[in-house]
């Protein structure tokens, strides 16, 4: 039955995947916020960012795309100032006093394939590794739901950046 778990989850991501920028139909805050990486509310005036939001404690974004760039530009700032392993990004990410860190650093390790000391490049591929499989952790199956063209589209967003476009290897 396990192996059955992930071919039902696209199964149903296909049902309700959905053309252009419509929301995603899932009950997982992360996925209806537009916000796959649960970012905390705050002052920055992020790109797409819903004011006011309708959510006391997260970010809530138009569309997927502008919730991915936020999630991406918040990671490769943390690399630029030298919050560059898995273990240092998700000790920050997902603080023990609230959250059960030490696995959230695993599950990101092992879906991405980069050990969790290791410093890893600024790439292109290892950001979008690691956004995924942090809103994984953040938001379980229902993930999948968000298709390949917003986590590109996302990426294209962030990478526009000339700041980022320049740090990216």
């Amino acid at each position: 039955m396990r192996n059955l778990i992930p071919w039902i989850t696209l199964a149903v991501a296909a049902i309700f995947m959905v053309k252009g920028d419509k929301p995603i139909k899932s009950k997982v805050r992360g996925i209806r916020n537009n916000n796959p990486g649960n970012l905390i509310k705050s002052p920055i005036m992020w790109l797409g960012k819903v004011v006011p939001g309708t959510d006391t404690a997260f970010e809530q974004f138009k569309t997927m795309p502008y919730g991915i760039r936020a999630m991406l530009l918040d990671i490769i700032g943390k690399h630029k100032r030298g919050v560059d392993t898995i273990q240092e990004l998700i000790t920050l990410w997902a603080p023990p006093f609230e959250n059960d860190t030490a696995g959230y650093i695993n599950s990101v390790s092992t879906r991405t394939g980069i050990s969790k000391l290791v410093i890893y490049s600024p790439t292109k591929d290892n950001f979008i590794k690691i956004v995924k499989a942090m809103a994984y952790v953040e938001n379980g199956p229902d993930v999948l739901l968000i298709p390949e063209k917003d986590w590109n589209e996302g990426w294209k967003l962030a990478s526009s950046r000339s700041d980022i476009k320049s740090y990216i290897k």
